[in-house]
């Protein structure tokens, strides 16, 4: 979110935000899953970064762009856990099942399963609990759908 826009200061800056994150999450047992988050981002600029950073998962803002980043993390080779946003949380409007199973298709038919977290865009402070509760029970639907038609299991 905050990469210099001067091209000859990245490298520096994006050596420096992995360090960073390496650093505060040095001490985490190995037991312990640790996740970070991106919105909107030029994900294919970022990449290298985002792998070095050797979370376990990775979220990021994908449902206003209609699932984009998809393309850039399959043909990147990525191979940490990944959750493209499925809904935009920044909109009052609550996305259909169908919207987000669209969007789950995608990302199964790119991306292995066993990569491949469900989420939401990003948190839902900004939402009400009655949208919340109605679009996170879309995104169950749709993910329970969509496991089926790969084969994947449940829960």
């Amino acid at each position: 979110e905050l990469l210099p826009l001067k091209k000859a200061d990245q490298p520096a800056y994006l050596d420096w935000s992995v360090g960073s994150f390496r650093l505060a999450t040095a001490g985490a047992e190995t037991a312990t899953q640790v996740h970070t988050h991106l919105c909107y981002s030029e994900f294919a600029v970022v990449i290298d970064a985002i792998a070095a950073l050797d979370a376990d998962v990775t979220s990021i803002e994908a449902a206003r762009s209609r699932g984009d980043v998809i393309d850039d993390i399959s043909a990147s080779g990525f191979s940490h856990g990944i959750g493209p946003g499925v809904y935009d949380i920044h909109s009052p409007r609550i996305p259909s099942v169908e919207e987000v199973t669209e969007l789950l298709e995608r990302a199964v038919k790119a991306i292995p399963t066993r990569q491949i977290w469900v989420n939401p865009d990003c948190g839902l402070k900004t939402r009400g609990y009655a949208e919340t509760k109605a679009s996170l029970r879309n995104l169950v639907a749709a993910t329970v759908a969509v496991r089926e038609e790969v084969g994947a299991p449940q829960g």
